[in-house]
């Protein structure tokens, strides 16, 4: 299998393709400007090359995870916006700014609606409200709506816009068929998927992660009754668009608690509702993360039936979880789940991760379990990072890493991505 790690700010961002790059998974999106700067041009080569996503796997609701996604269907739709305007006759129609993206096959994605259950209708209705172009129109009405509302809609949640865009009136693209358009979770008894010859297992979420999710959602609801009543009032009597006060305040209310930082138990209800997948092509392994918790990847690994109690499992490569986080990940995991190739995503922005203790402990724990070498990769520098503190910071996990290299005595290797927008695992 092949993997590339793109630049995604303080997300996540990757393709992988099976042995003969004749099927391809794009594993989350990273953050909106990052995929549209390093991750849309590449997209749209490979559409010139008349290539195509297999899958597009959301692995949980995070901005720094669907941020991408929604910018690459929002790109998808500007182009059919525009293409229904040339072939009307409207020849002066503008092209849209945003390249356009290889077409998607399908998606796998535990949309919002389904997570919320019987409450996602009063912020669907909030949402719907103000933004008729996504929740009502089809694509004859997008053409007199234009996109004038993008924006604001974008930012307002991007895990209800998704559900919205992917759907029949939109783009139509099949969500989760190997579930039936349901959850994509851990069930027992599930077979693997197939993807041009990898086969992927689910390991998570379980239900009792679903179901801490929705309870945490139905909070909010109810916390923000007022603020929902009041934007579908003002909706309602005729506004265009909303005031900058007013969609600031929607977004704050958005905000799920902040983990706190060094306690497992706190990690925010998306981290644990993360879609994660063992993708496997002939005796090659890649173990798919998001942002779980190292606990419930070995609780789904045993659910699955490829870890035993005491035993280890070895993968060629893992995708760190959470960017590297202290919430996630800890000495037993990193004794019971080895690999060749570890794979970091993120570039300090988000909780300072990747978290040095955190590079440290899978370093030196994996010299003691296992004598074999192994490499690390970095989808970020000090060299390509634009802002100080994420330079920093990276500069610190750089200098770090060529000491951990030197310790391990020639066992340890490492890459930084120092150029261009992607890395090539392998």
């Amino acid at each position: 299998m092949h993997l590339t790690a793109f630049r995604s700010g303080k997300g996540d961002c990757l393709i992988l393709e099976n042995s003969k790059r004749s099927a391809r998974i794009l594993v989350d999106g990273g953050m909106p400007d990052a995929y549209r700067k390093h991750v849309a041009p590449a997209l749209a080569e490979l559409r010139k090359k008349e290539k195509k996503l297999d899958v597009v796997y959301v692995s949980h609701i995070d901005e720094d995870h669907i941020g991408g996604i929604l910018a690459m269907l929002d790109a998808e739709v500007a182009w059919r916006v525009h293409k229904f305007q040339k072939d009307e006759g409207n020849s002066k129609h503008k092209e849209p700014d945003a390249p356009r993206p290889v077409a998607a096959g399908k998606i796998w994605h535990n949309a919002f609606h389904e997570q919320l259950k019987k409450n996602a209708g009063a912020v669907e209705e909030a949402i719907a409200a103000a933004a008729p172009v996504l929740s009502r129109a089809d694509l004859v009405e997008m053409r007199e709506a234009g996109l004038e509302m993008s924006e604001l809609v974008t930012s307002i949640h991007q895990a209800i816009q998704v559900s919205r865009r992917i759907g029949k009136r939109q783009l139509g693209i099949p969500l989760n068929p190997e579930a039936k358009g349901k959850l994509m979770m851990a069930r027992k008894g599930q077979k693997p998927f197939n993807v041009g010859g990898m086969r992927v297992t689910v390991l998570g979420p379980t239900a009792k992660h679903l179901e801490r999710l929705r309870k945490d959602w139905n909070t909010w609801l109810r916390d923000n009754e007022k603020a929902l009543k009041e934007i579908r009032e003002k909706a309602a009597r005729g506004e265009k668009s909303f005031g900058t006060s007013d969609v600031r305040r929607l977004l704050r209310a958005l905000s799920l608690p902040a983990e706190a930082f060094g306690d497992p138990s706190s990690v925010t209800p998306p981290n644990l509702a993360s879609l994660t997948l063992l993708v496997e092509e002939g005796d090659e392994s890649i173990l798919l993360t998001g942002d779980a918790r190292g606990d419930q990847m070995l609780d789904g690994l045993r659910d699955a039936g490829r870890l035993s109690n005491g035993a280890t499992l070895q993968v060629n490569v893992l995708k760190v979880q959470h960017h590297g986080s202290k919430n996630n990940i800890d000495p037993e995991f990193c004794d019971t789940v080895i690999a060749t190739d570890y794979v970091f995503c993120g570039n300090g922005e988000q909780h300072g991760n990747p978290h040095p203790d955190v590079v440290e402990l899978i370093a030196e724990r994996r010299r003691k379990v296992d004598a074999t070498n192994f490499r690390f990769w970095f989808n970020s520098s000090e060299a390509v990072e634009e802002k100080q503190a994420p330079a920093a910071h990276m500069a610190e996990i750089e200098k770090l890493v060529r000491r951990l290299a030197k310790n391990s005595k020639g066992r340890l290797k490492f890459k930084f991505l120092k150029s261009g927008s992607s890395l090539a695992v392998t």
